[in-house]
């Protein structure tokens, strides 16, 4: 359900305060889910020390709260993450940004209201400070209104949005609500034709990967970052209510592992199989394990085929370091216990250079390339690379997640296949 204005008032600005002012100054059968994260999380120091031995706020240790096999009953209680504020950079860095709402109104640091206007207003960096019309302020200013906003062509609930000068350039922080960030981002990576049980699994796995986000921000003064670096979160113009049902459903489930939140990767679609942790990163999880995923054919991107030219090899080859010529050949070396391409070899002249796969799938372009499940052969000019699924492969397959929806396995069943020995913290069905 969405947040009331006189709510948002009520917690989210001091919060605000607290959080963003203090660290500032010391993938549907018609469109497939946005799957991102290219990589782990972010493993970045905290903003303050932080005591890791402790359990996150409001979860009680595994000894005396165990959590749930996915797909069994829970014996603890609901989590209190539902309160928990996540900071998104969404926007920037921008020299301008552009706010519409009726009011739009500017707070300085100190709190002091600096300016109101009933339509549109225009944030513009000047050297190291924020020019707002004809006034001018400094590196830092909150933005926001009682009524529902857009910042930067992004519809936000009523609240307020911390913009910030970095070297030059405008930076937009939303500070918000788990769930309704949850909601948010599930609007993106997500088709709203999925299955209410495939959308209640993503829900869960967004939760987990946000509040691991916020244990270990990105930045003193932002915990995530909007994009395939983290999650996609693009406003709240397209949040549905089967979205809102998927994070109310699973309002404060985190998947558990140990004596903390999992990490909770995913991906658009596997190919057939999802790939380990270890292979894919280097970094072994005991529950981010290559297991079978036969239930995600009807993804658009199950097979998929690319068409490589010669001049867009030589391109390729060069961020490589590499000078590719009309001789330049490009070969898959090493493999995955899954089939993945692991290190490609490019050769011209001569020259040879061997790197790893996902650095190739980078230079190549990750939309085009779209996993390291492919073949490459010489065509022409040029290369046909043909492969299948969707993403790094690593954790929950979205549309495998749809495809055992629509037979009949529950959220958490979805789970329990995906992140096998891992547990699920919270109130579960």
């Amino acid at each position: 359900m969405s947040v009331s204005s006189n709510k948002i008032s009520a917690w989210l600005l001091p919060l605000l305060a607290a959080a963003v002012l203090g660290t500032v100054t010391g993938g549907c059968a018609a469109k497939k889910p946005r799957r991102t994260q290219e990589g782990p999380p972010p493993v970045s120091a905290p903003a303050k020390k932080r005591d890791v031995t402790a359990p996150p706020v409001g979860i009680l240790p595994p000894s005396e709260s165990p959590g749930a096999r996915p797909g069994t009953k829970a014996a603890v209680e609901r989590p209190r993450y539902s309160d928990r504020i996540i900071r998104v950079l969404f926007s920037g860095p921008a020299k301008s940004i552009a706010l519409d709402g009726s009011p739009v109104r500017v707070w300085k640091e100190d709190g002091t209201l600096l300016s109101e206007s009933g339509g549109s207003l225009v944030l513009t960096a000047e050297g190291n400070r924020i020019r707002v019309g004809g006034l001018q302020a400094g590196g830092s200013l909150d933005v926001g209104s009682v009524a529902p906003f857009t910042v930067a062509g992004r519809k936000l609930p009523a609240g307020r949005v911390r913009v910030m000068n970095r070297q030059g350039k405008l930076l937009a922080v939303a500070a918000l609500p788990l769930e309704e960030y949850v909601a948010a981002v599930l609007s993106r990576e997500a088709s709203p034709s999925f299955q209410p049980a495939a959308l209640a699994a993503l829900a869960v796995v967004v939760r987990t990967y946000a509040v691991n986000g916020a244990a270990k921000p990105r930045d003193p003064a932002f915990d995530l970052l909007n994009g395939v670096d983290d999650q996609v979160f693009d406003g709240f113009d397209r949040v549905f209510p089967q979205f809102r049902a998927a994070a109310e459903e699973t309002r404060g489930v985190l998947l558990w592992f140990g004596d903390g939140p999992a990490r909770a990767n995913y991906h658009s679609t596997c190919g057939g199989r999802t790939e380990s942790a270890a292979d894919a990163w280097g970094r072994p999880y005991s529950y981010l394990v290559s297991v079978p995923c036969d239930d995600c054919r009807e993804s658009p991107a199950y097979r998929w085929e690319y068409r490589m030219t010669l001049e867009e090899g030589r391109r390729v080859a060069q961020a490589l370091g590499l000078r590719g010529r009309d001789d330049l050949r490009i070969e898959v070396v090493a493999r995955s216990a899954t089939g993945r391409a692991s290190r490609i070899m490019l050769s011209s002249a001569g020259v040879t250079r061997e790197t790893a796969a996902p650095l190739f799938r980078q230079a190549a372009g990750t939309t085009k390339v779209k996993s390291l499940l492919f073949e490459i052969e010489r065509a022409g000019t040029g290369w046909k690379i043909s492969g299948k699924g969707y993403g790094h492969g690593v954790g929950m397959c979205q549309w495998g997640a749809e495809g055992k929806a629509r037979r009949g396995i529950s959220w958490s069943g979805i789970l329990a296949h995906y992140y096998p020995g891992s547990s699920l913290a919270g109130a579960v069905p």
